[in-house]
C-alpha cells in the first residue's frame, strides 16, 4: 500500500523541492499543525530524490531510518529555456519497509516517461499554471492504486495516466520430465485461439496421470518448450507437481494429517473426492482416515492395498493418494541408487552409470531411460549398489 506520493524538482536558487505531496505534509512539514508530522525527513535524502546527473533516469529505492521505503526514477531535461540549461524532477513514491515493492517499481517508471513527454512537449511542469494540475493528478493515483490496483487518469485530450499492478508470484521449481501435473483449475474453460500454441496442444493432456515427457509426447511438442508452458501454468498456480502413481511405491505420512481431523470442509472434500464414481455411496471418514494412518514406510502401495482390499471398496486409490499427497499429509518415499566408489561405479551397466551417483531417483532413471522400475532395479542386482529410501 502506497503511504505518498511526491512530485520534487530541483528550483535554481532553493535546491531540492518539493512542490506536491499526497497526504499533505507527509514528506514536508504542513502549514496546519493539526496534520501528523512528515514520514522522513527530506532534507537529509534530498540528495538521492534529486541526484546528480549519473543517476537520472535510473530507478532508485532507498530505506529510512522510520522504517519507509522510497521508490524514485529521477529525469533530467537538458534545455536552452531552462535556467542552468537543465531541469531535474522526480515522481517518488513511499512505502512501508516490510511491503513488497516490485509492483510498484514500474509506476515511478509510466510517472516519469509520461511527465517527461509532457515537459518536453509543452512545459508542462516548469510551467507553474499547468503544474498547479499536478497535485489532483498523483492524489488520483494514490487512491485508485491502494483501492483498485489500477487508474486511468485523463491529463488532456491526448495524454492519459494508464498504470495497473500486477501481483507477483515466487519463480515456479524446475519441471522435470519425471513430475506429473495436476490441474488446480478447469484449463480448458479458460483456455481460447489467443493461447500458446503449444499451450493449446498440452493443456488437453494434463490429467493428474500423464507424466511431462508423456505429455510432450502425445501433444507432439518439443519437450523444452512443454516444460516452459508447463513452469508458466506453476506460476500463476493452476497446477502443482505429484510424482507418478506406481503401486511398487511407498508412500506415508506426515504429522499433518491431524489437521485432517479438526477441519471438517476438509473431510468433506476428501471423501467425495476419492469415491470411485460420482454415484458411489461416500465411504465414511472414520474409515478413510484410518486407512491413511495404515500407511507406513517399508510398506509398499500394492502390499497395502491387498491388507485393506475390504475397507477400500468404493474408493478410487489413485484419487485417496493424490488427495494426500496434495493437501501435504501423504508423501512419497523414493529410492536413489547409490554406488559408493570407482569401481561399484563401473560394475554398473554403462547406461546406468550417470545415474547412481546418489543424485537420481528411479522416477528420474525409469522416465530417461524409457525402463520399468523393475528392469532398472533387476539391472542393478548384484552389483555394489545401494538403495537408499527417503
Amino acid at each position: 500500500m502506497i503511504k505518498s506520493i511526491f512530485f520534487a524538482h530541483f528550483h535554481p536558487d532553493k535546491g531540492p523541492q518539493v512542490l506536491h505531496q499526497v497526504p499533505d505534509g507527509s514528506i514536508t512539514p504542513s502549514s496546519s499543525p493539526s496534520d501528523p508530522p512528515p514520514l522522513l525527513d527530506f532534507e537529509s535524502i534530498s540528495e538521492y530524490i534529486i541526484p546528480k546527473q549519473q543517476l537520472c533516469e535510473r530507478l532508485v529505492t532507498l530505506s529510512t531510518p522510520s522504517g519507509y521505503r522510497l521508490l524514485g526514477y529521477p529525469v533530467c531535461l537538458f534545455d536552452r529555456r531552462y535556467e542552468r540549461n537543465e531541469y531535474i524532477f522526480n515522481f517518488a513514491i513511499v512505502l512501508s519497509r516490510t511491503s513488497e515493492f516490485s509492483v510498484y517499481k514500474s509506476v515511478v517508471r509510466k510517472l516519469a516517461k509520461l511527465f517527461k513527454a509532457l515537459e518536453e512537449q509543452s512545459g508542462f511542469l516548469s510551467n507553474e499554471v499547468t503544474r498547479a494540475g499536478v497535485y489532483a493528478l498523483i492524489e488520483q493515483v494514490l487512491e485508485d492504486l491502494n483501492n483498485y490496483s489500477e487508474c486511468m487518469i485523463p491529463i488532456d485530450e491526448s495524454n492519459t495516466i494508464n498504470i495497473k499492478l500486477f501481483p507477483t508470484y515466487a519463480p515456479p521449481p524446475p519441471v522435470r520430465a519425471w513430475h506429473v501435473p495436476v490441474s488446480t483449475v478447469e484449463l480448458g474453460a479458460h483456455m481460447d485461439v489467443n493461447w500458446d500454441l503449444t499451450m493449446q496442444r498440452i493443456v488437453p493432456h494434463i490429467d493428474g496421470i500423464n507424466s511431462v515427457r508423456r505429455i510432450s509426447e502425445l501433444a507432439d511438442a518439443d519437450p523444452k518448450l512443454t516444460k516452459k508452458a508447463i513452469a508458466h501454468l506453476l506460476y500463476y498456480g493452476c497446477l502443482i507437481m505429484v510424482d507418478v502413481f506406481q503401486f511398487s511405491a511407498v508412500y506415508a505420512v506426515t504429522a499433518e494429517l491431524g489437521s485432517l481431523i479438526a477441519d471438517a470442509p476438509m473431510q468433506a472434500e476428501c471423501t467425495a473426492y476419492i469415491a470411485a464414481s460420482a454415484e458411489s455411496f461416500r465411504p465414511p471418514f472414520a474409515r478413510v482416515f484410518a486407512l491413511y494412518s495404515s500407511l507406513a514406510q517399508g510398506l509398499t502401495l500394492k502390499r497395502w492395498v491387498m491388507e485393506n482390499a475390504t475397507s477400500l471398496r468404493g474408493i478410487d486409490i489413485r484419487r485417496f493418494i493424490a488427495f494426500g499427497v496434495v493437501k501435504g499429509f501423504v508423501y512419497r518415499s523414493h529410492k536413489w541408487p547409490v554406488a559408493v566408489g570407482k569401481a561399484a561405479v563401473e560394475s554398473v551397466p554403462p547406461m546406468l552409470r550417470p545415474y547412481v551417483k546418489g543424485g537420481c531417483c528411479c522416477d528420474e532413471i525409469c522416465t530417461e531411460l524409457q525402463m520399468s522400475e523393475r528392469e532398472v532395479l533387476e539391472a542393478l542386482r548384484g552389483k555394489d549398489v545401494m538403495i537408499v529410501h527417503r
